[in-house]
């Protein structure tokens, strides 16, 4: 069954962490259009893992 996969600026991507308190999230870059995830560090700060150029 496929899911559906957030298409959001990494900024909207951020309030949704914040807001949904899950420790990382897979969206769709509006940008770029391309896959990235975004989650919670070790040291309460973001990371963010994109695809190689």
């Amino acid at each position: 069954m496929p899911l559906e996969v957030l298409v959001l600026a990494v900024g909207e991507a951020v309030k949704g962490l914040e807001l949904g308190g899950w420790p990382s999230v897979f969206i769709t870059d509006a940008a770029t259009g391309r896959g990235n995830v975004l989650y919670h560090r070790y040291d309460g700060h973001y990371g963010l893992i994109t695809p190689v150029r």
